[in-house]
């Protein structure tokens, strides 16, 4: 059955986490999901705009179709909660108003290409000395120092030069090579670390004051993200195997995986089967007549199990082929066995566990005299409640942020 996103998502009679700072935002498309992540805390975010606006505002698709700075569902979703501020920056008069903004803030969010502000006569050390409290956390390809600064760089060369792509793919029925994940996920890893870099530097500030330069690097993020590979070649010389929908690791792990009788997939998680568990489990698929041979002595103890693993998986697979993969997932949930559905995106809106999570929420588009389902909030903070709002037209704040005389 499916049921509304919840409407808890407008303006709160309590203060968000981060209310009181505010924050400059220059980015064209690396750094916005952390100003994101910040807005929806409570901090306010001036997005500086040039006058033709930021390039995810040319990213499609577009809300119906309609080809537009103001209607790109990418920057929609990236931009929730923020101010958009218009300022030529390479006009004399647009970067004193920029420079008397900077004298305000907590933050300067760089997403510039590396010497971008420098360019502009600009450079983040005479921001820093203008405002000796401020926070700049500049977000590069490369970072501000080493011999790749100058490259240009995207998603999907992130995704290759930092290592990710490489564990990324499938193991049946052959390895066809690495499969860069899709969505912008270079972008994506690096606003959460920006953000936390962010959050680590303004709890500095308010222990022992002082601002702080921060060097978030795209390349360092992803290289960081591949979970136990570059240990593995670092302490043993073993490079990782891609495996379908596992971790990385240097040989092939059971198959979690499974296609049920409609069709869909289902994430039938083999670990953590404890005694108790794997009791339940076998129970259950001996109640239809699918148990196989897992009751035998064989597989009475964790090790011994692990060690036949590979049955184990074969016979849920089985299971899993046998019924609907919803029918799978409640049987097994009652079971206390760690299983969920492989969801396709359109079937998420409509996840009762999702819905119950409150994991989409409506965002208001007056101008357009409609709301629209977003994701909702991924924490839940009781004391100072997450909270969105729709993404600014291009320059909609201009004139409330910088009055026209002042220009």
């Amino acid at each position: 059955m499916s049921r509304e996103p919840s409407r808890e998502h407008g303006p709160s009679t309590r203060q968000g986490a981060l209310e009181g700072i505010v924050v400059l935002e220059l980015d064209e498309g690396r750094a916005h999901l952390a100003g994101k992540l910040l807005a929806d805390l409570g901090a306010r975010i001036i997005k500086v705009e040039p006058p033709d606006g930021s390039a995810p505002r040319r990213v499609g698709p577009y809300h119906g179709d309609v080809v537009g700075p103001d209607s790109s569902l990418q920057f929609w979703h990236y931009n929730t909660g923020k101010e958009s501020v218009v300022l030529d920056l390479r006009e004399e008069t647009d970067r004193i108003s920029f420079l008397e903004l900077v004298g305000d803030v907590d933050v300067v969010l760089d997403g510039l290409a590396f010497g971008a502000l420098d360019s502009l006569h600009l450079d983040p050390a005479a921001l820093i000395r203008q405002n000796p409290d401020l926070v700049y956390c500049g977000v590069t390809a490369f970072g501000n120092g080493g011999p790749w600064r100058d490259y240009a760089s995207s998603d999907l060369v992130h995704l290759a030069l930092g290592g990710v792509a490489a564990v990324c793919g499938y193991d049946e029925p052959h390895d066809d090579g690495p499969i860069a994940p899709l969505g912008g996920q270079a972008a994506n890893l690096t606003g959460l670390l920006t953000a936390s870099a962010i959050l680590a530097a303004l709890y500095n500030r308010d222990r022992v004051g002082g601002g702080q330069f921060i060097d978030v690097a795209t390349h360092d993020v992803l290289s960081l993200s591949t979970e136990m590979m570059i240990p593995y070649w670092e302490f043993r010389q073993m490079n990782g195997i891609r495996q379908s929908g596992r971790h990385g690791r240097p040989y092939l792990t059971p198959r979690w995986n499974h296609r049920c009788r409609d069709g869909k997939y289902i994430n039938a998680l083999p670990l953590y089967l404890d005694n108790e568990r794997f009791a339940k489990m076998v129970d259950w698929f001996d109640s239809e007549g699918l148990a196989g041979d897992l009751r035998a002595s064989e597989y009475a103890t964790d090790q011994l199990r692990a060690e036949r693993m590979g049955h184990i998986v074969d016979v849920i697979g089985e299971m899993c082929a046998a019924h609907d993969c919803d029918d799978m997932v409640s049987d097994a949930q009652r079971r206390r066995l760690p299983w969920g559905p492989i969801n396709a995106p359109d079937q998420l809106v409509d996840d009762v566990h999702l819905q119950e999570r409150h994991a989409f929420v409506y965002v208001e588009h007056e101008n357009l005299g409609v709301s629209l389902t977003y994701p909702g909030a991924p924490y839940v903070l009781k004391g100072t409640p997450w909270s969105t709002r729709r993404a600014p037209l291009l320059g909609e704040h201009t004139e409330a942020v910088v009055p026209r005389e002042k220009k």
